[in-house]
C-alpha cells in the first residue's frame, strides 16, 4: 500500500512527530510510504529512516509523481485526540496513536537531530567566540516568544519595542528584559527568535540569524536553554540540553517534557484551548488564560533564582562535555 503521512503545523509539531515516524519505519521496513512536511522538511535531514522518504510541499512534481499514486493519505492531528486534550498523553504520544494506531508508547524514542560537520563547527565556533567576548563560562540560549507572538510597538527606527501573544504562550517584553538582564550578569546569553522579535532595548543577549537546523545545533553546543512553549524546547530535548520552560496557557504534559525540564507555571486557573478543532471555544479559553504569562519583578526574581539553581545542579556534566568539544575549534 502506498501511504502518505502529511505533517503540518509549526516546527515543534514536526519535531514531535519524529519518534512516531521512526517507530513506523521500524515496524514497516518494506512498505511504500512517504512523509510530506509543510515548510520544515529540512528538520528530517540526516535521519536515516526519514530523510529519503520526506518531501517538502514545494517539491516539483510532488502531486503527479507521489501524492496522486497514494492509496491512503493520513494527516495526523494530535489536537483532535481526546487523550491529548484530557492531558493524558504528550504530543509525541498523540502522534504515535495517530500514526501507529497504538496506545503502547513504551517503545517510543525521543526526538532527535543528526547534524553534519559544517553545522557543528559553525556552532562550536560561535560559542567559542561568544565566551571569549562575554568572558563567562556558561552559555544560555533563551527563547522568550512563541509562535503566536506579534510585534505591537516600534520606535522611530522601526525596531520592535514590545510584543503580545493572544495565546498567552510568550513572555511580554518587560518580563523578558528583566529576566535577560539578570541572566546576562552570570551567563553568556543568546536570544533565539526571528529578527522582528529582537527588541531595540535588549542590550543583554547576543542576536544571531540562522536557520532552524543551525539553531538546534547551537542549542546543543550551549550549556542550558530557557524558553516557552515553542520550538526551542523541542530542539533542546532532542539534542539533550537541560533547561527551564515557562508555561502559560498550555499544559506541560501535552507539549513539553516535564520529566526532563524544569517547568515553571504561574498559579491560577488554566483552561484548555481547543485550537485546531475549528476554533471551538478558543477565544473564550484565551480570555481565562490571559494573565498566565504576566510576571512582576518579584516573580521574575524567583524565576531567575530557580534557573540558576537548576543550572548549578544539572549543567555541570553537560558543560564538561561541551568544553571538551570546544577544543575542536
Amino acid at each position: 500500500m502506498n501511504k502518505v503521512f502529511w505533517i503540518d503545523g509549526g516546527a515543534g509539531r514536526v519535531i514531535a512527530a519524529i519518534p512516531a515516524l521512526i517507530k513506523y519505519s521500524r515496524l514497516n521496513p518494506n512498505k511504500d510510504w512517504v512523509v510530506l512536511v509543510a515548510g520544515f522538511d529540512f528538520l528530517y535531514w540526516g535521519i536515516p529512516e526519514l530523510q529519503d522518504r520526506t518531501y517538502g510541499l514545494d517539491t516539483k512534481g510532488l502531486f503527479d509523481n507521489i501524492v496522486s499514486k497514494a492509496d491512503v493519505v493520513i494527516s495526523p492531528e494530535p489536537y483532535r485526540n481526546p487523550a491529548y486534550w484530557r492531558q493524558e498523553i504528550s504530543l509525541s504520544q498523540a502522534f504515535d496513536q495517530e500514526i501507529n494506531n497504538t496506545t503502547d508508547h513504551s517503545d517510543l524514542e525521543l526526538p532527535l537531530f543528526n547534524f553534519n560537520k559544517a553545522e557543528t563547527m559553525v556552532s562550536l565556533q560561535t560559542i567559542a567566540e561568544l565566551k571569549q567576548r562575554q568572558k563567562k563560562n556558561i552559555t544560555v540560549v533563551i527563547q522568550p516568544f512563541g509562535r503566536g507572538a506579534q510585534p505591537i510597538a516600534r520606535n522611530e527606527n522601526n525596531q520592535t519595542t514590545d510584543v503580545d501573544d493572544e495565546e498567552s504562550r510568550s513572555l511580554n517584553a518587560a518580563a523578558y528584559l528583566s529576566l535577560a538582564k539578570k541572566l546576562s550578569l552570570k551567563y553568556n546569553l543568546i536570544f533565539f527568535g526571528e529578527p522582528q522579535f529582537q527588541l531595540a532595548q535588549d542590550t543583554y543577549a547576543s542576536n544571531y540569524t540562522c536557520d532552524l537546523r543551525q539553531w538546534a545545533s547551537l542549542i546543543k553546543e550551549s550549556d542550558y536553554f530557557v524558553g516557552v512553549d515553542s520550538v526551542g524546547q523541542h530542539m533542546a530535548r532532542a539534542v539533550g540540553t537541560p533547561g527551564t520552560v515557562i508555561f502559560g496557557s498550555t499544559f506541560p504534559i501535552n507539549t513539553s517534557y516535564p520529566d526532563y525540564f524544569q517547568i515553571i507555571e504561574k498559579p491560577g486557573i488554566k483552561k484548555y484551548s481547543p485550537i485546531r478543532i475549528a476554533g471551538l471555544d478558543t477565544t473564550l479559553s484565551n480570555r481565562i488564560n490571559d494573565k498566565l504569562m504576566e510576571f512582576d519583578e518579584k516573580e521574575i526574581g524567583e524565576i531567575f533564582k530557580k534557573i540558576c539553581e537548576d543550572i548549578d545542579k544539572r549543567s555541570e556534566e553537560h558543560t564538561s562535555e561541551l568544553q571538551s568539544r570546544l577544543h575542536l575549534v
